[in-house]
């Protein structure tokens, strides 16, 4: 088995690392809320880190799970980041959600620290990171990728080849627009239901068991139907952030994604509306408020 420095422990990077030690692996584990990695080291037998440095140290691999592009950027490139203490051909494994470019730059940097770099973002739940079922999207070197299945098959299933280096967060991106152009969709469809005089609960029993029963409005149906009372699985923010993602990707590629820019502009109202750290399903609550 291996020794895993694992970056993020939030609401999919600690179930992500706690099957890694179920796994086998040997975890060192580093949090921005130093109390977090702490709290995990105790529980599951892994060595909290100060540092990401500290972590990375000594380690197999790196696998870094954390909020955003800037987020990612200080945990590899900093004073204390992966980057000054990365072992030669140690492969670092990025499971956020990321824009191309970022993989790019990261690609370069780990390079030339002598290590290697796969770009895996993932899709599905919590509840899917838990039982280790996410869909993982492998963008790398053929070798690189094939080196760290045993890593990656720890976490999910099933794990795709996606080809270059770039297209595992490329897809990724692909992957939300459609996930937040449906989160809008069920938002503005369940006020409508409300507004015509249905129950917020016998409308949603209709979503799911009707076509537009997919994979996530049945695991978001909590959320939706009790905002007040579900925890924020997913910030509002980081949605807008995936979108602004995928449409800089879109303008560089020529794709034209007028539902995703339409949505992008739905999130931000939200967000300007105080909605920015709530569940990205409040953009329903914004909509009660009758805003457009």
């Amino acid at each position: 088995m291996s020794t895993v420095a694992f970056l993020g422990l939030g609401n999919m990077g600690a179930p992500m690392a706690a099957n890694l030690v179920k796994a086998g692996h040997e975890l060192a584990v580093w949090n921005r809320t130093a109390t977090k990695a702490e709290a995990f080291a105790a529980e599951h037998g892994a060595t909290a880190a100060a540092s990401p440095a500290i972590a990375a140290k000594g380690a197999d691999f790196v696998v870094s799970m954390l909020a955003d592009d800037s987020a990612v950027l200080d945990a590899y490139t900093s004073e204390s980041g992966v980057l000054t203490t990365i072992g030669d051909g140690v492969i670092a494994i990025d499971m956020s959600t990321i824009a191309p470019d970022t993989v790019a730059s990261l690609r370069r940097s780990s390079e030339e620290a002598g290590g290697r770099f796969v770009d895996a973002p993932v899709s599905g739940s919590v509840a899917a990171a838990s039982a280790g079922t996410l869909t993982i999207m492998a963008g790398g070197d053929a070798r690189d990728v094939e080196d760290c299945t045993s890593i990656l098959s720890a976490m999910g299933d099933p794990v795709i080849a996606m080809g270059a280096s770039g297209r595992g967060a490329a897809m990724k991106l692909a992957v939300n627009a459609i996930v937040h152009g449906l989160n809008g969709a069920v938002s503005e469809s369940l006020v409508l239901a409300e507004r015509a005089g249905i129950g917020r609960e016998a409308a949603y029993a209709v979503f799911l068991n009707s076509a537009v029963a997919a994979p996530f409005v049945q695991y978001r149906q909590a959320a939706f139907e009790r905002p007040d009372e579900v925890p924020t699985a997913f910030r509002l923010a980081l949605a807008a952030k995936d979108l602004r993602n995928a449409l800089a990707l879109a303008s560089e590629t020529g794709a034209h994604l007028p539902h995703a820019a339409r949505t992008l502009e739905i999130l931000e109202q939200a967000a300007a509306a105080g909605f920015a750290d709530h569940d990205e399903s409040a953009v329903a609550e914004y909509l009660r408020l009758g805003r457009d």
